[in-house]
């Protein structure tokens, strides 16, 4: 009798359930960050904006409202076309790789300024999630970082600044409420 009335209640459950909580989550990539900081690229620095870009993937996908593509799948489909940094700045260039790729949204990160001041280093950066249908930005954020003397640590801060602080893409997809 109990498994019965359970069976009718999960049954009931799978039909009033709206069908947006049954349909998997859209999928979103975020590509490597743009230097556009007067910093010259080297490995470290490449290393710093990887970390950044990977920590910013995993607080989207922790929100739950995002599923992301494999890293792996994406930087061979970065190789593959040979897509440079910059085609990836625009938005409808960002939208067609977005494509290709098999995202619906994709997160573009600029670093915008990386200073020493005293002995401390800042960061600046901008995050944009671009709608690959529309090549609308769908959200925006950005966010700084400060660290004694860490690029590092700077960047990692701003990136979470520009997603979760006053100004930060997810905070504006709460409707600004940190």
């Amino acid at each position: 009798m109990l498994k019965r009335f359970f069976g009718i209640l999960l049954v009931l459950a799978l039909i009033i359930l709206p069908t947006n909580y049954l349909e998997a989550a859209p999928r979103v990539a975020v590509v490597p960050f743009d230097n556009q900081s007067a910093r010259q690229g080297s490995d470290s620095l490449d290393n710093a904006f990887e970390t950044a870009r990977s920590n910013v993937e995993i607080d989207i996908v922790q929100t739950g409202r995002f599923d992301s593509l494999d890293r792996t799948q994406l930087q061979k489909l970065l190789d593959e076309i040979k897509f440079n940094q910059t085609a990836l700045v625009d938005p409808a260039t960002a939208a067609q790789y977005g494509k290709m790729v098999g995202a619906q949204y994709l997160v573009l990160g600029t670093v915008t300024g990386l200073s020493k001041q005293g002995n401390e280093m800042v960061a600046h950066l901008t995050l944009r999630m671009i709608e690959v249908e529309t090549a609308r930005i769908y959200l925006a954020g950005r966010g700084s970082g400060k660290s004694k003397g860490d690029i590092h640590t700077a960047l990692e801060k701003a990136a979470e600044d520009a997603l979760t602080g006053k100004r930060g893409m997810l905070t504006m997809m709460r409707g600004g409420k940190k």
